[in-house]
């Protein structure tokens, strides 16, 4: 307990107030584990009649302590083996005040009263005396000011000088029998005292420094030999040691017996081996001692017995220290005592020469860096060797057409990864290429290659003859006729950048242990209880539903990582937004972090958070703008705002006021190149101004204001990761990195991580070690690739048992969301207990619960139910001409097998599109008649399908329907706001609309996955299916889905299609189901193969 006497005075409350806003500061770098390690943790602060206290958690005394401690310690130092522990000592405070100055707080106090420790002997010093500290963003201390000395400087550098003077006071420097100081210890005094000004000085620097001065100390103070120290257990000296004399000395004469076992430890062939825990054997060539290990420098002798010819030396090492026999425990302690760094650690023994090659991180961490590491490799199987056969310069467009060399080796690389063959996999890509300038020529085959003089070429044609492939293009060069080049993909720089800061992230949380055991599995990770008080929620909303009231008590109890599973409709907005509203009633200077993969996400989530936080003095900053047409992001546009206001507040100020606000004007409003390059440099300063001071801050998880705010130390109390489910790990661990306590919302059963499918083929151990091969080497041409990269990829291809633990949690990697909330449903399905990681709610306020029964049973096992609310809704879509009031209408087409036409679905490029179910989209969606709500609002009216091709035709044919100037679709508001009504399923997952009109498109003659395409995907399919709020309007043909599905499977063993028989057969009997006001749940229109309606 620290004790500070009251004045009696109006100071006692402004003492109050600076220890609770310096608390409030160092709380949240308390919650780093290493922090509660090196710095003194604060219980609380509370106060009587007559004193103010701290009160701390064991913190020991102050090292400045008696004048007795003082000269123990003093005395100790004279010896530079004996400064060894104070010199590990000071690295802890210094990884203290390196921790607390990368959160933006400067001490203010350093000193021998404000450094803790039980003892001088043992490294265990911890840095306190926070109650002056001071956050560099405080700016000023109004009413406090009066208690901080004016002449007293307050900065970063002051406290290295304030922590070297207190070393050298310690060390008793200055004093006349001071020690004799290392030229390496007195140069980091120096700098310490009076640190550079114009070079990097921070703590990260005085580490490295001190680990200098450590070795160097353990060099000075250690003989070259150093000693292993060891003592015979209770008996053993009379019961044994006689023995090995082989009668040659009597058991009595207990001296002449202790020299023999000297003279024979000091053997030179000794050899040690290890057996089993804190056991070994010492083999001489006379006899064999069993040890055992009492602590890191001591062993007892537990036996010895005569060395027989059955006593292999294999995997003996070699001892080379001189072992040192002590007469009992007593004397070995002594010894060790003595020998300070002289003393050797038997453990140390049996290191290995390669150790420090063996792995030394976290098998997640490499499994980060494999994912990133994979994406770019895998890039080189679309590289291809070509020869330019002609080049044609005409007026109208030039042409070159390049022919497809063969290259073995390179196909038979391809075939052990399961790829298809060069001349195979090209004519696929053209038959999907939608003919933009998509292609580009390289003299390299390199993964990255210069754009300088690098053609864009667009895909014309292709010619196949006696199986050589030749291709043609359109170019905005022409190379030479007869070169020899390579095709490839032109180079996406946005895709690099992504990667590079996705890599930095990865390489940022290398040593966070904690978060990467818990990205792959939170149940082996514990929440260290300081974290669950900071920044707490309260209590739930009053009215929750109970899976909400569930997931709200899991995130409060708190684990390493919550997960939150969020099936279609069931408010995981609403959930969020009332957690942020919780969380800052409770603690108003907390910091929140949103994150999510894409920007209309955190749109939407701004819009509510704004709403519920209308009534708070919060700043809420969204970090990217939302639209490329829109011309600031929030962030930006509060730094204008501040500057507009901070501009009319000029009045009768100082010069240097008025100055000020001349150049926020000029900022506000430049008239030249150079005023804008100034104003520019002022709103990015105001701009990170604006994050710093923020309480919720919004941004993508692919941002490089995530990667920006990692290099600067940030720390949110909070995190929470939206449409978690759509991310893979290497994706998520920036935003994760970033926060105290983590939140993922998502659901798996909604779209995957891109890609993530056909990646995993990649983490079959044989593939992987053929993309290995080379991968250092092809990797070293892309430049800013952090170097660890290939530090990680050299660890992993060395040791092939770490390679594979680490593809399994690669692939688990690839959807860690679904990973995690799978393996938490097999537990509760194990135990027969709730999880404490995984909630999933249940209950949902979006679809009409006809819609909803339709979802729930053929996606969530009958599980996900409709709110009451949902029955009360007021409804907002009328229909004429006999179109069903049903909630879901199926458009029913004739199956392509039975029908006359020649074809219903058409191919386009890499899509699909079917003409036929437009036109009865069209005809159906006439029939439909918006209704405004009380509140004057139009219902919203979105046309989705999963195929592009499909989207464009859509667009086309109702583009004459839209009004531009009220941006409505005959009477029906866009479910954006922006005038669009056609999307592909994919981009609008988390969006809804009164109304959902969905084709399907496949329609053909044949049979199984090939000819389901998108609509056998669930994920795609429970998107589609779950926008409506009010009705559903689904065209296709269920003939063809039931032939394709049966042709293929007839007996339901693959689990995707037995979820389109699934969903085909609830569509069955909710045609026999009656809802209250709007009839049957289905209603079935025939649709004949011209698109149009049954009468």
């Amino acid at each position: 307990m620290r004790l500070f006497s009251k004045t009696k005075t109006p100071l006692d409350q402004d003492l109050i107030g600076i220890i609770a806003r310096a608390q409030r500061r160092v709380r949240r770098v308390m919650t780093s584990k290493v922090a509660r390690e090196v710095l003194v943790h604060v219980i609380e602060v509370t106060e009587d009649a007559d004193e103010i206290a701290i009160v701390m958690l064991d913190p020991g005394s102050p090292v400045a302590g008696s004048s007795h401690r003082a000269r123990t310690r003093k005395s100790r130092f004279l010896a530079s083996a004996g400064r060894a522990i104070f010199w590990r000592n000071l690295r802890r405070v210094v990884e203290g005040l390196r921790l607390i100055h990368e959160a933006g707080i400067v001490h203010g106090s350093v000193s021998e009263h404000t450094i803790f420790a039980a003892s001088d002997d043992v490294e265990g010093y911890r840095l306190g005396g926070f109650e002056a500290c001071i956050h560099i963003s405080d700016g000023t201390l109004g009413a406090n000011d009066h208690l901080f000395d004016p002449l007293t400087a307050i900065s970063f550098r002051q406290d290295w000088i304030d922590l070297a003077q207190t070393a050298k006071s310690l060390l008793g420097v200055d004093d006349a029998e001071g020690p004799a100081l290392l030229a390496i210890e007195r140069k980091l005094l120096d700098r310490m005292g009076d640190p550079p000004r114009f070079q990097l000085f921070d703590g990260s620097v005085v580490i490295g420094e001190l680990d200098d001065v450590v070795t160097e100390i353990g060099r000075a103070g250690t003989s070259a030999e150093g000693e292993l120290v060891l003592y015979p257990a209770h008996g053993v000296a009379q019961r044994d040691f006689p023995a090995l004399t082989s009668g040659a000395i009597q058991a009595s004469e207990m001296d002449e017996v202790f020299g023999f076992v000297e003279d024979d430890l000091l053997n030179p062939s000794i050899r040690a081996k290890s057996a089993g825990q804190d056991k070994l054997r010492l083999i001489t060539d006379v006899a064999i001692y069993d040890l055992k290990l009492q602590s890191d420098y001591t062993a007892t002798i537990e036996s010895a017995h005569k060395r027989q010819a059955s006593d292999w030396l294999d995997s003996a090492v070699e001892i080379p220290h001189r072992l040192q026999l002590s007469r009992h425990r007593g004397g070995a302690n002594e010894r060790v005592r003595k020998l300070g760094h002289g003393a050797k650690r038997w453990k140390d023994l049996f290191s290995d020469p390669e150790a420090s090659r063996r792995p030394k991180d976290a098998p997640t961490w490499y499994a980060l860096v494999l994912l990133e590491a994979f994406t770019l490799l895998r890039e080189q199987f679309r590289i291809y060797p070509v020869r330019v056969i002609a080049s044609i310069d005409s007026e109208e467009k030039d042409l070159v057409s390049v022919l497809l060399q063969p290259d073995p080796e390179r196909d038979e690389r391809r075939e052990r990864l399961g790829l298809k063959k060069a001349l195979t996999a090209l004519q696929k890509e053209m038959r999907y290429d939608d003919g933009k300038p998509n292609w580009t020529l390289s003299a390299s085959e390199e993964l990255v290659f210069s754009r300088e003089r690098s053609p864009e070429l667009s895909f014309e044609e292709s010619s196949l003859i006696e199986g050589e492939l030749t291709l043609t293009f359109t170019t905005s060069h022409l190379p030479m006729q007869g070169e020899r080049l390579f095709l490839r993909p032109r180079r996406d720089t946005g895709t690099e950048r992504a990667i590079r800061r996705r890599l930095l992230n990865i390489v940022a949380a290398r040593q966070n242990l904690e978060l990467l055991r818990a990205l792959d599995d939170p149940a082996q990770v514990a929440l260290d209880d300081t974290l669950r008080e900071v920044a707490a929620p309260g209590s739930a909303v009053a009215g929750m539903d109970p899976s909400k009231l569930s997931a709200w008590n899991s995130i409060v109890a708190g684990r390493s990582i919550n997960v939150i599973v969020g099936p279609p409709g069931v408010g995981k907005t609403y959930l969020i937004s009332n957690l942020v509203k919780s969380i800052m009633e409770q603690t108003p200077d907390a910091r929140i972090l949103v994150s999510a993969q894409n920007h209309e996400t955190l749109v939407h989530m701004e819009k509510e958070l704004r709403d519920i936080l209308a009534g708070h003095a919060s700043i809420i900053v969204r970090v990217e703008k939302s639209q490329v047409s829109i011309e600031e992001s929030t962030l930006r546009q509060n730094s204008i705002d501040l500057l507009e206001t901070a501009s009319q507040k000029g009045g009768n100020g100082s010069a240097l006021i008025q100055n000020q606000i001349r150049q926020i004007a000029q900022t506000l409003r430049p008239v030249d190149n150079a005023e804008r390059s100034l104003a520019e440099r002022v709103l990015r300063d105001t701009d990170n101004l604006m994050l710093r001071s923020a309480d919720v801050t919004l941004a993508t998880t692919s941002s490089n204001t995530i990667e920006e705010m990692i290099a600067d130390g940030e720390q949110f109390d909070w995190v929470f990761i939206e449409e978690a489910a759509r991310a893979n790990g290497a994706e998520l661990i920036g935003a994760l990195l970033l926060g105290n306590r983590r939140l993922m919302i998502g659901d798996h059963k909604q779209l995957s991580p891109f890609d993530s499918g056909e990646r995993q083929r990649y983490y079959d151990p044989a593939a992987a070690a053929e993309l290995l091969v080379d991968a250092q080497e092809k990797l070293s041409a892309i430049l800013d690739l952090p170097p660890e990269l290939d530090e990680a990829l050299g660890m992993l291809t060395s040791h092939e048992f770490l390679l594979r633990d680490v593809l399994a949690i690669a692939a688990r990697l690839e959807e860690p969301f679904r990973a995690i909330a799978e393996r938490e449903d097999e537990r509760e399905l194990a135990t027969g207990r709730a999880s404490s990681i995984s909630t999933t709610l249940l209950e949902q306020s979006r679809m009409h619960p006809a819609i909803c029964e339709l979802v729930s049973n053929t996606f969530y096992q009958k599980k996900l139910v409709s709110s009451p609310r949902v029955a009360e809704r007021e409804q907002k879509v009328g229909v004429a001409n006999k179109m069903p009031t049903s909630p879901i209408v199926l458009l029913d087409l004739p199956s392509l097998s039975v029908a006359r036409r020649k074809a219903f679905e058409q191919k386009v490029k890499k899509s699909y599109k079917n003409e036929v179910e437009a036109s009865a989209l069209i005809a159906a969606l006439k029939d439909l008649k918006p209704i405004s709500g009380k509140d004057g609002r139009r219902p919203t009216l979105v046309v989705l399908s999963p195929y592009l091709a499909q989207v464009d035709h859509l667009e086309r044919k109702l583009s004459p329907f839209i009004d531009i100037e009220t941006d409505t679709l005959l009477g029906f508001a866009s479910p954006r706001g922006n005038g669009k009504f056609v999307y592909t399923s994919d981009s609008f997952q988390g969006g809804e609309a009164d109304v959902v009109l969905a084709s399907l498109v496949r329609n053909s003659i044949h049979v199984g996955t090939r000819a389901l395409g998108f609509i056998k995907n669930p994920q795609r399919m429970n998107v589609l299916l779950s926008r409506a709020r009010q009705k559903l309007i689904l065209a296709t043909s269920r003939k063809f889905i039931r032939n394709a599905v049966s042709g293929i499977d007839p007996d339901g063993v693959n689990e995707e299609l037995r979820l389109l028989t699934r969903m085909l057969n609830e569509i069955s009997l909710l045609e026999k189901k009656d809802f209250p006001q709007v009839g049957m749940g289905v209603t079935i229109v025939p649709v004949d193969e011209n698109g149009r309606l049954a009468p």
